[in-house]
């Protein structure tokens, strides 16, 4: 949908990646289960239940190193895995003529228990990586960030959203894509 949902966007995608370095060490274990018991999944994940599922996205990604500024046009597919402790995601952008390049970007969304945050960490085709964390929701806005860039979905309903991918430079925020996010499926 970039950085992507997830991406969710094309040049925010490779905008994080650019920018930020990836940390998947800050990751924390969860606490040891009872003898016998097996680990449950932090309850803050359950934040991202809403993005679990199949979207098309449309949009306008801005130049960089994908290209030339063009619209977009992508799908994304997310799905609660691995005993229910990450979403993993796909954004995959449809070739055209105006997109010869187009980008593709898988994550693994999960949440920190020392950061108390939500973490996007996320590779895409270009062979960049990204990592940014947000503490949740607020205002129906959910904006993962890192030093130098960030990514905003604003929830329109519960079968649209938006995407705002932005990365920092010269102190300040310029927008690297922006679409608009339909539901097609769980």
């Amino acid at each position: 949908m970039k950085t992507g949902l997830l991406t969710l966007g094309t040049a925010a995608l490779i905008a994080i990646a650019a920018v930020s370095g990836f940390a998947a060490q800050t990751a924390t274990k969860p606490a040891p289960p009872a003898a016998g018991a097996a680990p449950s999944p932090a309850p803050e994940l359950s934040q991202l239940a809403y993005f679990d599922g199949d979207w098309s996205c449309s949009g306008q990604a801005n130049a960089g190193p994908g290209g030339p500024q063009h619209a977009a046009q992508a799908t994304v597919h997310v799905k609660k895995d691995l005993g229910g402790f990450w979403y993993m995601g796909r954004y995959e952008e449809k070739k055209t003529a105006q997109n010869p390049h187009p980008v593709a970007f898988a994550w693994a969304w999960g949440f920190d228990g020392a950061a108390k945050a939500l973490t996007q960490d996320g590779f895409d085709n270009f062979g960049m990586h990204a990592h940014e964390t947000v503490p949740g929701w607020q205002n129906g806005k959910l904006v993962f960030a890192s030093p130098g860039s960030r990514d905003t979905f604003t929830k329109k309903s519960e079968s649209e959203l938006e995407h705002l991918g932005e990365m920092q430079a010269q102190g300040k925020w310029i927008e690297t894509d922006h679409e608009t996010c339909k539901r097609t499926g769980k």
